[in-house]
């Protein structure tokens, strides 16, 4: 895919909406996030980049694609939550994330779903995430999106894909982009009003739910069967010995490929 700068038009039309009220593109930064984060910046604030150097994941990870192949940006808002709703402006994002998604590429639509709390998957490959981070009252919403990587070698250590692999044709990135604002205008404006509607909205795309997974919490492993995610945004686990437990935080791991015997029981 090449490099191509967004069209100064399209970033007018985005400060047009509600959620964005400045949007600006670099050719490349560390990462979206610390930089809107480290001002901080004004909620409204988009900055869209065509590379990261030092991009992150959850827990630390480091995050890199080579420029001209991915969507990358960060926006600030500041929402009227209270502390124990914040964790759920990660799935709101999801859920407009895979939504754009859905509208832009028929083809990947029964193959894409979100693993929980904050990837989306195309079939077992990531094909992007979400990091949400907070600073006082500013919420700092990151999205990654593996849009080309037809010409790229994918770090071997995770199982990725992109857009473009997995629809079999070019992905207009600003398109995607547009759409990504619009959906994720409306559900932050929901979650707003209603925080525990949002899940309803998550759970039916949420393909962790069903699988068998491993859950490390801190310096605590345990496996079994994702079975739902709560009004607060947390997995429920059924265990083997007949346990629930709800999973706050930490990493989750499918550790069974979609339609295992073990996954249909």
């Amino acid at each position: 895919m090449p490099a191509t700068d967004p069209p100064a038009e399209f970033l007018r039309g985005l400060q047009q909406t509600r959620l964005v009220s400045s949007a600006s593109y670099v050719p490349s930064i560390g990462s979206t996030n610390a930089a809107l984060l480290g001002r901080p910046a004004p909620p409204g604030t988009l900055l869209i980049a065509d590379e990261q150097t030092a991009g992150r994941g959850r827990r630390g990870r480091s995050w890199y694609a080579p420029p001209g192949t991915s969507l990358m940006f960060s926006l600030a808002v500041e929402l009227r939550l209270d502390a124990a709703s914040r964790s759920l402006v990660t799935l709101a994002a999801g859920a407009a994330l895979i939504q754009a998604i859905r509208e832009a590429l028929d083809p990947v639509t029964p193959r894409v779903g979100l693993k929980w709390p904050n990837d989306l998957l195309i079939g077992e490959a990531k094909a992007a995430g979400i990091l949400t981070e907070s600073q006082d009252e500013l919420i700092v919403i990151g999205v990654g999106i593996n849009v080309d990587w037809r010409d790229v070698d994918p770090p071997p250590a995770i199982q990725a894909t992109s857009l473009a692999e997995a629809a079999g044709q070019d992905v207009d990135r600003w398109d995607l982009l547009g759409r990504l604002v619009t959906r994720l205008d409306a559900e932050l404006e929901e979650l707003e009003r209603d925080p525990g509607g949002v899940v309803p909205r998550y759970v039916p795309s949420c393909v962790t739910i069903g699988r068998t997974v491993s859950a490390t919490v801190g310096d605590r492993s345990m496996t079994g069967r994702a079975v739902g995610v709560t009004t607060a945004g947390h997995l429920q686990l059924s265990l083997a010995d007949g346990r629930r437990v709800t999973v706050t935080a930490g990493e989750v791991t499918h550790i069974r490929p979609a339609g295992h015997p073990d996954e249909r029981a």
